[in-house]
């Protein structure tokens, strides 16, 4: 669990992410990361307009109740996930030509991008990574979640196949578990969409890395990271090639920066 402590949530992750990649001409994918980044939570009411006139027998008005909690907490970080789905999109789109999308298709465009690399160019996320294999497994053994194509190595795909589900209608909502009769806790559900955002925004990341490894950006150095002082270096202009691989990171290590 301490690991995982080392990591910046979701949405201060993409709202910073957002913050350096604007100085590198990704105002598109800028904006959906802020809005991401922006959410608090959705205003959502299971049984907003009720026509019973108020004749729900308790357990109908109990589980009506139940369901309602469950389904914000879902639609929380379905609705993050969604915006952070929109900028790598939006990022796929400014990289590739149409003639390239319709061939191959930008997921298979992102794969092929990181298949000659000896590691992936975020910081520690081999740790993200095994956490959500972790929620992708548990999801499907108690059956949270339906995978019917056979399961690829590259958790990008993975989510892309989550992601058209949902756009496509074939997505079920979790019960609380107290109306579930398999008795399943729908948390590690919920916890996928959180993974599949921060494995999204890494990608993000990752592809703007490589395609500015030479560039220099205001980096905000002390603001993005709690344990550095930028009066201790004296300048807060950094190259890319060491922003980008740990922006996702909380905590930075001093002996690392040039």
């Amino acid at each position: 669990m301490l690991e995982y402590n080392k990591f910046k949530c979701v949405q201060e992750h993409s709202a910073d992410l957002a913050l350096i990649i604007n100085q590198l001409g990704y105002e598109d994918v800028h904006n959906w990361l802020m809005i991401a980044s922006g959410i608090k939570s959705v205003d959502f009411n299971w049984n907003r307009f009720d026509k019973t006139g108020g004749e729900w027998c308790r357990p109908a008005y109990e589980y009506d109740v139940a369901k309602g909690k469950t389904t914000q907490l879902y639609l929380n970080e379905l609705t993050v996930f969604n915006y952070v789905w929109g900028g790598f999109e939006s990022l796929l789109s400014k990289m590739y030509s149409k003639s390239q999308i319709k061939k191959k298709g930008k997921v298979n465009l992102c794969v092929e991008e990181f298949e000659g690399l000896k590691k992936f160019p975020v910081s520690k996320y081999e740790v993200l990574k095994k956490q959500f294999f972790v929620l992708f497994k548990s999801s499907l053994q108690k059956k949270l979640i339906e995978y019917k194509k056979d399961i690829p190595k590259e958790e990008i795909r993975i989510i892309y196949n989550i992601r058209n589900k949902f756009a496509h209608g074939d997505f079920e909502f979790p019960e609380d578990i107290e109306y579930n009769t398999n008795l399943i806790n729908p948390i590690n559900l919920i916890k996928l969409i959180n993974y599949s955002s921060r494995i999204v925004i890494c990608h993000i990341q990752s592809l703007i890395f490589l395609s500015n490894r030479n560039n220099t950006v205001y980096s905000y150095l002390s603001e993005l990271f709690t344990n550095v002082d930028i009066d201790d270096f004296g300048d807060d202009l950094f190259q890319v090639d060491f922003i980008l691989p740990r922006l996702h990171l909380k905590e930075i290590d001093k002996n690392d920066i040039p």
